[in-house]
């Protein structure tokens, strides 16, 4: 089992039926994991006077079930940008192995515009990880919310600005000439590789998270998280709604939610109320909560992994 400090209930690995969906022994291992991370999380935050939420999946879960959506397998927080760099300054300090905050300044293949905070100890790997080479810790997503331009055409431009700036630099961090079969979209990934070698990553991702943040100083009515979403509607909230936080159950835990969760779920998910069975959105991924990352890549190569996602598509 994964290295973890949390005190988890004898019973909680035990395959059960909710809502009429099978959790599996493993499953429930992977959920452990997460947990152990949430908990830590919130002890740092607590201990520095941080703010987080619960968000999208954990927070239908925590209101509806009072722990995880049955078929769910992940956990999303959210932070204003503020607290936010806060914690990502304070992150090697407060968390010692297994736990790592993994982001652009900590993992130098790493280019999402927010953090995970991942278990060493642990396995998860998807389709999108094969190109990639860094922590590949079981996590949970902690996104940054950043003030939304009240102005229409300027929230487009700030929109397309975000998203342009990723897309011209993430290129050249994780792929070669060879990934690449139309001369045009060669020429791109060279402008994207100069980009990166002239200014470094960091230095890009520094003036990206700027772009990102431009109107915090300002008072706007919404918010959003920019970096991950490039500010689709359904992720653009009320202010108002993160106002406050409270603690409610979660499994055998308490958590954050912001007092605002119904307007912020109603938003994205409509009648969040009504259970909608689905599969999780990870579905082509590796989770193995018994095998550190690094023991299970000495046995299993990334090309052989992407290879087995492939045949799972066909």
């Amino acid at each position: 089992m994964a290295e973890i400090s949390i005190l988890v209930p004898k019973d909680f690995f035990k395959e059960e039926v909710r809502c009429d969906y099978t959790i599996s022994e493993k499953m429930k291992k992977v959920w452990a994991v997460e947990l152990d991370l949430l908990y830590e999380l919130d002890r740092v935050c607590r201990k520095h006077h941080l703010r987080y939420f619960a968000d999208s999946g954990t927070l239908i879960g925590a209101v509806r079930h009072k722990g995880f959506i049955p078929w769910d397998d992940d956990i999303d927080i959210v932070m204003f940008r503020k607290d936010y760099n806060i914690l990502r300054d304070i992150a090697a300090k407060e968390f010692k192995y297994p736990i790592f905050l993994q982001n652009a300044y900590s993992d130098n293949r790493n280019t999402r515009g927010f953090s995970k905070l991942r278990n060493s100890s642990t396995t998860t790997i998807t389709m999108a990880d094969t190109v990639k080479n860094y922590n590949f810790g079981i996590f949970i997503d902690i996104f940054p919310l950043d003030n939304v331009p009240d102005n229409k055409i300027a929230f487009e431009i700030w929109r397309r600005r975000v998203k342009l700036i990723k897309k011209l630099s993430d290129p050249g961090v994780y792929f070669t000439s060879d990934h690449y079969k139309s001369p045009l979209k060669k020429a791109g990934w060279f402008v994207s590789k100069t980009l990166v070698d002239l200014v470094g990553y960091k230095n890009v991702f520094r003036h990206f998270e700027s772009v990102c943040s431009m109107y915090n100083r300002k008072r706007t009515k919404c918010v959003t998280y920019v970096a991950h979403s490039y500010g689709k509607k359904k992720h653009i909230w009320n202010r108002s709604c993160f106002a406050h936080l409270h603690r409610v159950p979660f499994e055998f835990m308490e958590i954050n939610i912001p007092d605002g969760y119904d307007s912020r779920l109603r938003t994205e998910y409509g009648e969040y109320m009504k259970p909608a069975k689905a599969p999780t959105t990870h579905q082509d991924i590796v989770i193995e909560p018994d095998i550190p990352y690094k023991e299970y890549l000495k046995l299993n190569s990334m090309k052989d992994i992407k290879n087995r996602f492939i045949l799972n598509y066909s």
